[in-house]
C-alpha cells in the first residue's frame, strides 16, 4: 500500500436509494487526474467551482453514462486538506456502483475505509478530534436535541473549552518553569498558593462537565419511561394511545402483556423510549414470573416512571421500588364512580380524556431532565467522560502537591500530566489505538 499522502481514496458519500442524487468523492493527490478522462464538459474544472457535464468512457457505457456535476477543491483548501473531487450523479444503485468500479481501476486509487475522509481531515489539521467525533454524532442524531448538541461540538465548543482550560494550566506551568530556571537568582516569584486558584477553577469546570454526562447519554439512548401498574390497569391501551398506533396487544383479559414492549417517541425534541410492561402481581406461572421480573428491571432502568391505576384493579403500593421521578395516572375514569384526589392525571383511554394533560406532564418532566451544559458542552461520549474523570483525579494530585509545598519541579510534573490528559480530547496526545477505534465506527464515505 502507498503512503497515505500518495494514495487517493474513493467512496459513495450518499448510500444507494436515498434521495434523487448521489455524491461520489475522491480525495488525494490523484483525484483530479482520475476524474478528468471520464468527464466531458464545456467548462474547465477549476478550484471551488461546480461544472456541469457528462460522464463518458467506454468502461462506463457505449454512450453517455450520466449527466453530472463535478466540483473540484484544491488542497489544502478542502475538507480533507487534500485535493478533493465531488461527483454528483443520479442516485440509482447501478449508476453509483458502476462509477465506483471504474474509478477503482485507476492507478493509486483505492476504496475508502470507514471514517477515512474525516480521519484525513483530522490528520491535516482541518478539524480536531472532538469535532471529528461530532461528525459521527451528527450522522446518528435521532432527534432535534441530539442534532443540536452535535452541531455545538462541530462548531468547536468542546475544543474552545479545552483550550481555555489548557491555557490556564500552561500559565501555571510557565510560572513554575521560570522559578526552576532562575532559582539561583534573587527574584521574588508568586507563592505556590497562587497556583491554587486556576487549578480549583479547572477542577470545578471538570466537575460540572461530568455532571452533564447523564443527559448526554440520554441524547444518545433516549429517556427510558416504563408504564407500570397492576394487570388490566390499561397500560397497553395507554402505550398505544401515546404512540398514536396499535403497537401493543390489548384485550379485556388481565395479564395479556407477558413481556416488555418498547417504542421510541419524541417529546420536547428528545427521544423517549416508552416501555409497556407486564402487570405487577404475584406470578402464577413461569411466563408470568419472567414478565414481572422484567417489569422490575425496567423500574430500575427508568429515568421517569408512569404508574397506571384503575378503579377495577388492585391499587399497588410500589413507591419503595421507584427511585426516579414519576407520573401517577388514574385510568378508566369513564368507569369510576368516584375519583381519588392524589393522582397527577385522570385519564380515559377509551374517550381520550386527560391525554393532553398527560402529554404536558411528560413534556415538563423531560424538560426538567435536560442540561444546558458548560459553555454549550454536554458530554455524551464515554471516552470524553473517561478523560475528564482522569483529569479530575490528576487535578486533585496537583492541588495536593501545592498544599503540601512539594516544590516547583514536582508540581510542574503533575501539571504536565494534567495537560497530557486534557490533550486526549482534541487529539494532541491521543494514542493511535484510540484513534483507530474512533474512526472505525464511522460510515464509509464520511
Amino acid at each position: 500500500m502507498l503512503p497515505l499522502d500518495q494514495e487517493t481514496i474513493v467512496a459513495i458519500s450518499t448510500p444507494p436509494g436515498i434521495g434523487g442524487l448521489a455524491v461520489v468523492r475522491l480525495s488525494g493527490p490523484h483525484a483530479l487526474e482520475t476524474i478528468t478522462p471520464l468527464f466531458s464538459s464545456s467548462e474547465k474544472l477549476k478550484p471551488r467551482y461546480a461544472a456541469f457535464g457528462k460522464l463518458v468512457h467506454p468502461s462506463l457505457s457505449e454512450d453517455d453514462f450520466d449527466d453530472c456535476i463535478v466540483t473540484f477543491f484544491k488542497g489544502p483548501h478542502s475538507v480533507t486538506g487534500e485535493d478533493l473531487v465531488e461527483i454528483s450523479i443520479h442516485g440509482g444503485a447501478y449508476l453509483q456502483h458502476k462509477l465506483l468500479e471504474v474509478l477503482l481501476r485507476a492507478p493509486h486509487v483505492r476504496a475508502a475505509g470507514a471514517g477515512e475522509f474525516t480521519f484525513r481531515s483530522f490528520l491535516s489539521g482541518r478539524i480536531d478530534l472532538s469535532r471529528a467525533e461530532a461528525v459521527a454524532d451528527l450522522i446518528h442524531a435521532k432527534d432535534a436535541a441530539a442534532h443540536k448538541n452535535a452541531r455545538h461540538q462541530i462548531r468547536g465548543n468542546l475544543r474552545l473549552l479545552v483550550e481555555s482550560m489548557s491555557d490556564k494550566l500552561v500559565q501555571s506551568l510557565t510560572i513554575l518553569e521560570a522559578e526552576l530556571d532562575f532559582s539561583d537568582q534573587e527574584i521574588d516569584f508568586s507563592p505556590p498558593e497562587a497556583l491554587l486558584a486556576p487549578l480549583l477553577e479547572i477542577s470545578d469546570t471538570t466537575e460540572k462537565l461530568l455532571e452533564t454526562y447523564f443527559y448526554g447519554r440520554r441524547l444518545e439512548e433516549g429517556f427510558r419511561v416504563p408504564l407500570i401498574g397492576a394487570p388490566n390497569s390499561g397500560k397497553s391501551s395507554l402505550f398505544n394511545l401515546l404512540l398514536g398506533q396499535d403497537r401493543a396487544i390489548v384485550t379485556s383479559q388481565a395479564g395479556t402483556t407477558r413481556d416488555t414492549i418498547e417504542k421510541t417517541m419524541v417529546v420536547a425534541g428528545h427521544s423517549v423510549v416508552l416501555v409497556d410492561t407486564a402487570g405487577l402481581r404475584e406470578a402464577e406461572d413461569e411466563a408470568e414470573l419472567s414478565g414481572v421480573d422484567r417489569s422490575k428491571e425496567e423500574i430500575e432502568r427508568a429515568d421517569l416512571t408512569i404508574i397506571v391505576h384503575a378503579p377495577d384493579t388492585i391499587d399497588l403500593n410500589i413507591d419503595e421500588l421507584i427511585n426516579t421521578p414519576q407520573i401517577t395516572v388514574y385510568n378508566k375514569v369513564d368507569l369510576a364512580k368516584t375519583l381519588p384526589d392524589n393522582k397527577d392525571v385522570y385519564l380515559s383511554c377509551t374517550t381520550g380524556e386527560g391525554l393532553d394533560a398527560l402529554k404536558k406532564q411528560l413534556y415538563t418532566h423531560v424538560i426538567n431532565m435536560t442540561n444546558e451544559g458548560v459553555g454549550g458542552v454536554v458530554l455524551n461520549s464515554e471516552r470524553h467522560r473517561d478523560v475528564f474523570l482522569r483529569l479530575k483525579e490528576q487535578l486533585s494530585v496537583c492541588v495536593s502537591a501545592v498544599n503540601d509545598d512539594l516544590g516547583p519541579e514536582y508540581i510542574a510534573s503533575d501539571i504536565r500530566l494534567a495537560l497530557d490528559i486534557l490533550g486526549e480530547i482534541t487529539g494532541k496526545t491521543t494514542p493511535d489505538d484510540i484513534l483507530n477505534q474512533i474512526f472505525s465506527g464511522f460510515c464509509v464515505g464520511k
